[in-house]
């Protein structure tokens, strides 16, 4: 009794020497971060909902610099945020509510205005054009190139430091620049080239975790920070809460904490170079987490996302088997019988546990059409709609499926086993049968341009209207009344199903006001507090984050990321593992050192890894055309190791890791439909079945460590073939040494002072000597280690 007395005086006192923020802890509007905003120069328009949910409760706006000048709109809707060359790197924007001021932290943009040069040796063109990733391969998008006084063809780009993949337009024909050495294999028979623009990366203050305790978080911090902000949920840390002695940084955290189950810290710093990367620190009541049995499905970092078409996965009920059985369909595009009887099996018989993914992203399950549609004019062939992407009906489960009541049953099942389940919403176009279409046209966009062009597959300069295809009307997301209809039908999903957030197809061809829409009314149902939702964009890293705030999606698929990381441990295109850094580090910038991309094995419209790692498919030539002219095999089962270096990269960097089904056993094929073949889970051979447990332990390894899912990520060394790089949460480390060349190789660097645990275990059990801070490791052939 007097031991328990003790106990209690003492937390009691524990609690009265931390210091209070004198806010509100759990307000609808601390439910979730509000995202980094990068403001360019000039005006910038926020809208105010993305952050707070009653718009008309916002009393005032200010900012922490002189620099920047913040005005809210009459009908509190929007703000404008008038950046000036005097603002700081970093500055913080209030929203207040009645006294409380709500957050947004803000960083200035890292653009310059770059020269770009052609060299035409002595040709003369009419039109000269880039297209790559810095006008999002739309050439229209960024002037033409004029000749200077020096015979080159010149213009000036806005752009942030970087490496930008790009290809010339002359006079129409579009192929890689010839002048410039550094290319990339593009996989349609074509070379992308390289541009580096150069910054000052290196000179950018760098954050690590170190030390805590109870009341206190001790950080250090690389090259010189000049400006420190800290953050609990929303609320910037006032001052007497961070003591800065020179390179530690030493915060408390508030009281309020306490009061809430879940609650993250997170940090920024800037010098006159730029800002560093970010700190994520979760707080489990108000303490540090550091045991991953506090960590909880509705932690979003700690998501292990696998894919499944659902008619490719299992068939477990024969009796709504009905493929089309045409002569008109050939049997690679036709129903298979896969449906959500056999995708209950695999929860209930612990498929997923085994395997190690705690979170589900099922194909779209909309009805689809009964017919045909399309046309392969080599195979002669029309499609059905087996991959649920052509809505006829916007609530009714496909039969061929199984029913609704079935779906609803999987999702309580999925979720008895702590396992989330994501739901591929199709909201940009509808099947011409679906009755949307057949009772108002009008309310879609118009199959034929001004200039009487169809407007199919233009998906650059027509981005928010083009068509997929004729039988597949695009719906008008700019008309509010097609929004609250598609936003409505995507919210019957989530509430008649318990579902835990969305996978969204398509997601740069709609419009923000529908992503922002549906987000609110996300929010709205759930006390504030939105679900996660991730997008499907290809293009460049600045319209793929155009869509990532606290008001639209939290996350999509990082293609820049997965593009050179699938050719490199493939071992075709001719890109290497620094180029593979360079990427990422851009990532990680552009979205955060803990953001939520989705970073995936593949893709059910790209050729599988297999395919390219083995040899039978040939990087470059027609790669659809492949899949339907011969049969794409494994030829070279070293094929199964690079996969593994895959999954390795994967499981071990930010972000959320993304099995596409079949990955975890090496299942091969050419592109879709090719890609798409049935999975398999019986007559495993050897390779696969080793594969698999790599994944397995993989996936545990990551979910048992907190480190791999919050730790800060440091670059140690990248060559043309290997990789050492580290994640560090407090006095948690992780080590993570790739070999992908086609040697043994024995790998030997210093590692930096950061890293200051001198005991590791070898996840591979590979042979490593660490002394005096020197790593020497042997790495057979296409292999790694991780050391915990």
């Amino acid at each position: 009794m007097k031991k328990n007395h003790l106990i209690i005086g003492f937390l009691l006192l524990l609690t009265a020497c931390q210091p209070k923020l004198n806010i509100p802890s759990d307000y609808e509007n601390n439910k979730n971060l509000n995202s980094l905003l990068t403001l360019k120069m000039g005006n910038n328009t926020i809208f105010l909902q993305d952050f707070i949910m009653n718009t008309a409760d916002i009393d005032s706006i200010t900012s922490s610099s002189t620099g920047l000048k913040c005005e809210i709109d009459s009908n509190k809707a929007t703000a404008t945020l008038n950046v000036s060359k005097e603002m700081e790197p970093f500055v913080d924007v209030k929203l207040w509510l009645k006294g409380v001021p709500y957050s947004v932290p803000c960083r200035k943009t890292d653009k310059i205005d770059y020269v770009f040069t052609y060299n035409p040796q002595g040709k003369i063109f009419k039109k000269v054009q880039i297209a790559g990733q810095m006008n999002d391969w739309a050439p229209t998008l960024s002037p033409d190139l004029k000749l200077n006084e020096k015979g080159l063809y010149e213009v000036t780009l806005n752009l942030s430091p970087g490496t930008y993949l790009y290809q010339m337009v002359l006079d129409g024909d579009q192929n890689h620049d010839a002048t410039n050495p550094n290319k990339v294999d593009n996989g349609y028979g074509k070379f992308n080239s390289i541009l580096q623009v150069s910054g000052y990366g290196d000179k950018f203050p760098k954050l690590f975790t170190e030390k805590f305790t109870r009341l206190n978080i001790s950080l250090s911090v690389q090259n010189n920070a000049k400006q420190v902000f800290v953050y609990w949920q929303n609320f910037i840390l006032p001052a007497d809460f961070i003591k800065i002695e020179n390179d530690k940084i030493s915060l408390k955290i508030p009281a309020e904490a306490g009061l809430v189950d879940r609650s993250y810290i997170r940090v920024w710093v800037a010098n006159e170079f730029g800002v560093s990367n970010d700190l994520l620190i979760p707080l489990q009541k108000g303490k540090v987490l550091t045991n991953a049995r506090q960590i909880t499905s509705a932690d979003k970092q700690a998501q292990i996302m696998y894919f499944m078409l659902v008619d490719r996965f299992k068939n477990g009920d024969k009796s709504n088997d009905l493929p089309m059985n045409r002569p008109d369909v050939n049997h690679k595009v036709d129903y298979w019988g896969g449906d959500l009887a056999g995708l209950q099996q695999k929860i209930d018989d612990g498929y997923f546990e085994k395997l190690g993914a705690n979170t589900l992203w099922i194909s779209p399950l909309n009805q689809n059409p009964t017919e045909p549609y399309g046309y392969y004019a080599p195979m002669k062939t029309k499609f059905s709609g087996y991959h649920g992407y052509w809505p006829v009906s916007s609530s009714k489960v496909d039969f061929r499926f199984g029913t609704n009541k079935e779906f609803k049953n999987l999702v309580e099942d999925a979720h008895q086993k702590n396992i989330n389940v994501l739901l591929d919403y199709v909201a940009h176009h509808v099947h011409k049968e679906h009755p949307f279409y057949q009772q108002h046209p009008e309310w879609t966009t118009p199959l034929y341009l001004p200039d009487g062009t169809l407007n199919t597959e233009r998906w650059n300069d027509q981005r928010l209207t083009t068509w997929f295809d004729t039988f597949m009307p695009t719906l008008d997301l700019s008309n509010q009344k097609v929004i609250d209809m598609m936003t409505d039908s995507a919210m019957f999903w989530l509430n008649e199903f318990k579902l835990d957030g969305f996978r969204h197809d398509a997601t740069k061809h709609i419009t923000e006001q529908f992503w922002r829409e549906l987000t609110l009314k996300i929010k709205k149902q759930n006390q504030g507090k939105s679900l996660y939702q991730i997008g499907e964009t290809y293009g460049s890293p600045e319209l793929i984050r155009s869509y990532l705030t606290t008001g639209m999606l939290e996350g999509q698929f990082d293609f820049n990321v997965y593009d050179v990381a699938n050719t490199t441990f493939a071992g075709v295109g001719g890109s290497d593992l620094k180029q593979v850094q360079t990427i990422l580090n851009s990532s990680l910038y552009i979205y955060g050192n803990h953001n939520l991309m989705g970073n995936i094995s593949g893709n059910h419209d790209k050729p599988r890894f297999m395919a390219y790692a083995s040899g039978d498919l040939k990087f470059g030539e027609d790669s659809k055309a492949a899949g339907w002219q011969r049969e794409i095999g494994i030829t070279d089962s070293t094929a199964y190791d690079k996969l593994a270096l895959m999954h390795v990269f994967n499981m071990t960097i930010p972000g959320i890791p993304v099995i596409f089904y079949g990955d975890e056993i090496g299942l091969t094929g050419a592109n879709d439909p090719d890609c798409r073949r049935m999975m398999k889970f019986d007559g495993l051979n050897n390779r696969e079945s080793k594969l698999w447990n790599i994944v397995s332990s993989l996936t545990h390894m990551r979910s048992n460590n907190p480190v791999l899912i919050y730790g800060d990520f440091i670059n140690i060394l990248s060559t043309k073939d290997s990789w050492i790089y580290a994640r560090k949460y407090f006095d948690n480390e992780a080590i993570v040494v790739i070999n992908n060349s086609s040697k043994a190789k024995t790998i030997e660097v210093e590692l930096p002072k950061i890293l200051k645990s001198t005991t590791y275990n070898a996840t591979f059990k590979n042979r490593f000597t660490i002394k005096e801070n020197r790593i020497s490791i042997t790495l057979p052939a296409f292999s790694a280690e991780i050391l915990l």
